[in-house]
């Protein structure tokens, strides 16, 4: 470790002293002191430095680069402003930056002329939006993707058909322009609308595009069929076939390829999570450059428009009120306790934004539905119609604790929460304490050391999106810490109660700035910094 060097000091130098450094890079921890001058790391030494300045006793704490959330979806959350109780919770839990634009949507990479009706809070760049966000002021690090979906809705919104040579040619500009402005990479969301339509040989143009400038892709796996356990090939369960069929893209481009959310929906298909990792170890010992992410709960959270088969959707508005459409989704759902091992007992409604459903947040589909008297398959055509497809809700059976015990272990696998905070209804606890638990788990269940699950949450992923001046801790780069107890740290949320703070996390800085102690965020700070790539 370095020692301390001579340099001028800004007002906001500050000592931590005495805590056990864990750096990033998953080597063995020491104790010793950091030194903290404004928006730099001064010096970590294993010896004691002797300063006069602000000084913060860590001794029985863990000193650690801010945890990097590699898979966030609060795009939208930081452009607004005040909010801030819908950012904080970020904070609560260490982590002081964000990886968004993920599952195909961003809030920028829009063509003028339509961008505005399909989501009305983005802008048109990249430009224009680290623009936004430094005038609004942020309160993290935001590096961010562009949405493939987000781009091609703003050219023809959610038709299914095959582009035409002249919108790819605006896509493609769309996406370069993005990238070009400093978007990390491209995120690509096939189970949703319009990636569900996007056919293989416009994905891999795309992801040409991204690889020309070595950037990453990012993936929400396709799925082939109204009911996620089956496949186009009955032989092969389709997370599986998703899963190679981006390594094979990512094998023929050389992309370098995130897969994000590694999840097994329902109970039948939690035993492939052995194939898949077996598939991906394979993979990477060819030389493909791919990994994944996970978050550490038995649920996820998504959109009501999920649940839809790719045919009803693209039929839209008229397969709403499509009598023959709607028996049609009714019988296929009704397959699903069977064939996935997942049913309308195992989706909770979040947020649903409508007036006929007031009252109904926290409770889950099948219960929904037998208080409007009608079936659960008609009530998710119902809430897909009335919120045009934006009722969230949070999907239950997604994992157990094998899985999530060997994803947490796995080499090529980076945390995230797949989450953000929405202004009522049930949260998502991955907003309030995925990173608290993984920790949690690593220590309790003895999966992974201290070192090496801190890396994972900071050197690696910063390496991943070839963020270069943070992630680790050490002298001139970021100083972007978590002090946080490691024999304390635990998530404290349960099925019902999905917003409680996380306890052991003890302090936050973000550029030097702090923005936790004694247990609460300062919500006040906009330390953050809109990062271009």
């Amino acid at each position: 470790m370095d020692k301390p060097a001579t340099t001028d000091r800004s007002e906001s130098t500050v000592l931590l002293k005495n805590g056990l450094i864990v750096d990033g890079t998953g080597k063995k921890s020491e104790l010793g002191d950091l030194l903290i001058n404004g928006e730099k790391i001064e010096a970590v030494s294993n010896s004691p430095i002797d300063i006069d300045c602000e000084t913060i006793d860590c001794t029985g704490l863990v000193i650690a680069p801010g945890f990097i959330d590699i898979h966030s979806h609060m795009d939208t959350i930081v452009m607004l402003e005040g909010y801030e109780n819908l950012k904080s919770p970020f904070t609560g839990q260490g982590i002081t930056t964000l990886v968004t634009g993920n599952c195909g949507y961003s809030s920028f990479g829009l063509q003028p002329s339509q961008g505005e009706q399909f989501n009305k809070y983005a802008v048109h760049t990249m430009k224009d939006y680290v623009e936004h966000v430094e005038k609004v002021g942020l309160s993290h690090n935001v590096v961010t993707l562009v949405g493939h979906g987000t781009s091609q809705m703003s050219i023809r919104g959610m038709d299914s058909g095959p582009l035409e040579p002249g919108e790819k040619k605006i896509l493609h500009g769309l996406i370069e322009e993005s990238m070009e402005q400093g978007a990390a990479g491209v995120s690509f969301g096939l189970g949703y609308e319009p990636g569900i339509y996007t056919r293989q040989n416009e994905i891999r143009e795309i992801v040409q595009l991204a690889k020309k400038r070595e950037k990453i892709v990012t993936v929400h796996g396709r799925a082939y069929s109204g009911v996620p356990a089956t496949s186009a090939n009955d032989e092969i369960p389709q997370n599986v076939q998703s899963l190679q069929e981006n390594i094979d893209l990512a094998r023929e481009t050389g992309v370098r390829l995130q897969y994000s959310h590694l999840m097994f929906a329902g109970s039948v298909s939690h035993p492939t999570y052995r194939q898949c990792l077996d598939i991906l170890d394979n993979a990477i010992a060819d030389g493909v450059d791919i990994m994944i992410d996970t978050y550490p709960y038995h649920c996820g959270f998504t959109m009501i428009n999920v649940f839809l088969p790719a045919w009803f959707l693209a039929g839209l508005p008229n397969n709403y009120h499509d009598e023959e459409a709607i028996d049609k989704v009714q019988q296929t759902l009704g397959l699903m306790a069977v064939s996935m091992g997942f049913d309308f007992s195992d989706i909770q409604l979040m947020h649903i934004n409508h007036p006929d459903y007031q009252g109904f947040n926290g409770m889950f589909l099948n219960e929904a539905a037998d208080k409007m008297g009608i079936h659960p398959a008609r009530l998710i055509v119902d809430l897909s119609e009335k919120t045009n497809g934006s009722a969230n809700i949070l999907n239950h059976k997604y994992s157990n604790m094998e899985i999530i015990d060997a994803l947490i272990q796995h080499p090529a696998c980076l945390f995230m929460t797949d989450s953000l905070v929405s202004t009522k209804g049930l949260q998502n606890p991955a907003s309030f304490g995925a990173f608290p638990l993984i920790l949690q788990y690593a220590r309790d269940r003895d999966l992974i050391p201290l070192e090496e699950t801190v890396r994972k949450m900071t050197g690696a992923s910063a390496d991943r999106v070839n963020l270069k001046d943070r992630g680790y801790l050490r002298e001139g780069l970021a100083s972007d810490i978590t002090v946080f107890d490691w024999n304390q740290v635990k998530d404290n949320n349960t099925i019902k109660e999905t917003s409680n703070a996380p306890t052991g996390i003890e302090y936050v800085f973000i550029n030097g700035r702090l923005v936790k102690q004694n247990g609460t965020v300062d919500d006040s700070i906009r330390a953050g910094e809109a990062i271009r790539l």
